[in-house]
């Protein structure tokens, strides 16, 4: 059995109650999910809260769903960026921060963790490392549905997914990718000219 197959297995499974096919899934969508919340929070706490409620909502909804024909991803991406607006609406103090940007008192040490902790510091990966940077910088520069597009369709959605995740229609979402290429595209080279002068 393939990973579709099972993915649709686990859905399936969990629309009629199977408490571990639902957490076969939390496994499987946890890690998107969080990288997802945490890209635009850049909050930890926040992020946790924000991923346990899509779950929790996911979970207390699945059983007036028909797994047959449920696209999981879409419907749980939708879940979590509702949980994300509402969590907005009701702190007002919530910021959304663009991808990649440093906050004051960031406390993403993780990564320089990994280099102190004895990485090779070859050109490969101080080249990747650069490369993630400028890539995150480009990122901070476009509009948050732009960059919410950018991502969804870096993990694989079709555009009709991403425009049901989003709440677009397809021809905005088209629309929207296109001039996110263009522009992502246009800023990188800006950049990374800048970069090496």
């Amino acid at each position: 059995m393939n990973a579709v197959e099972n993915e649709s297995r686990l859905v399936i499974e969990a629309c009629e109650g199977s408490v571990t096919a639902f957490e076969a899934l939390v496994v499987l969508y946890e890690p998107r999910i969080r990288r997802m919340i945490y890209g635009m929070t850049r909050d930890e706490q926040l992020t946790q809260d924000i991923c346990q409620e899509t779950f929790l909502s996911a979970y207390r909804a699945l059983p007036r769903m028909n797994g047959h024909d449920l696209r999981f991803a879409p419907w749980l991406y939708r879940i979590a960026l509702n949980q994300l607006r509402s969590e907005w609406r009701k702190r007002k103090h919530v910021t959304i921060v663009p991808f990649g940007s440093s906050a004051v008192g960031d406390n993403d040490t993780s990564f320089e963790e990994q280099v102190e902790d004895g990485a090779l510091l070859d050109n490969p990966f101080e080249e990747g490392v650069a490369e993630r940077d400028l890539v995150k910088r480009v990122l901070s520069r476009l509009p948050q549905n732009s960059v919410m597009c950018l991502l969804l369709d870096a993990e694989g959605f079709s555009y009709n997914e991403i425009a049901e995740i989003m709440q677009d229609t397809l021809s905005a979402v088209r629309s929207r990718l296109s001039r996110a290429r263009q522009a992502f595209q246009r800023i990188y080279s800006g950049l990374d000219q800048e970069g090496r002068r």
